[in-house]
């Protein structure tokens, strides 16, 4: 049971909305208005799919950035520097679904892969009528678009201690 569950939420599908989502917060927040670049998109469901990392994403305003979030996993109260280092070996381990999201995301016609390596969302307009998990997920993904979208691959790397 527990297993369907899994798979109904880590879906590439629901992969493709979540990643067109997080190119459409990094482009509104990039400063030159670029798209994101393709391998940082591997980071994003391994952080939005993942209980305690989707947790404090949540807790984070938006207007505090993805240095104060990493910042809160080594909170004494929080006390969860461990999770921040598992980012990179769920990337990995999760790199099938993002590929198989991003090739959905594609063929949908979501996003673009420009030659120059850039997920260039092909819409920004929000989808409507869907389940409020769903809309929380595409939320979070955005919010982690926009962070990222302020800072260079370089930054969002050190800050999330991952390595692309």
């Amino acid at each position: 049971m527990l297993a369907r569950e899994a798979q109904n939420v880590q879906n590439p599908a629901l992969g493709a909305a979540i990643l067109w989502r997080f190119c459409c917060g990094f482009v509104e927040t990039h400063p030159a208005g670029d798209a994101p670049p393709l391998p940082l998109l591997f980071l994003v469901l391994p952080i939005v799919f993942y209980q305690a990392t989707v947790e404090l994403l949540r807790r984070t305003r938006s207007s505090s950035g993805l240095r104060a979030y990493a910042a809160k996993f080594g909170d004494s109260s929080v006390s969860k520097q461990d999770v921040l280092l598992q980012i990179h070996e769920r990337a990995i381990r999760w790199r099938r679904l993002s590929l198989q999201s991003i090739e959905l995301a594609s063929a949908g016609r979501l996003v673009h892969l420009s030659e120059a390596g850039e997920v260039v969302p092909l819409s920004r307009t929000k989808a409507r009528a869907l389940p409020d998990e769903v809309k929380q997920l595409l939320a979070d993904a955005e919010k982690l678009g926009k962070w990222c979208g302020q800072l260079t691959l370089h930054e969002v790397t050190t800050t999330l201690k991952v390595k692309l």
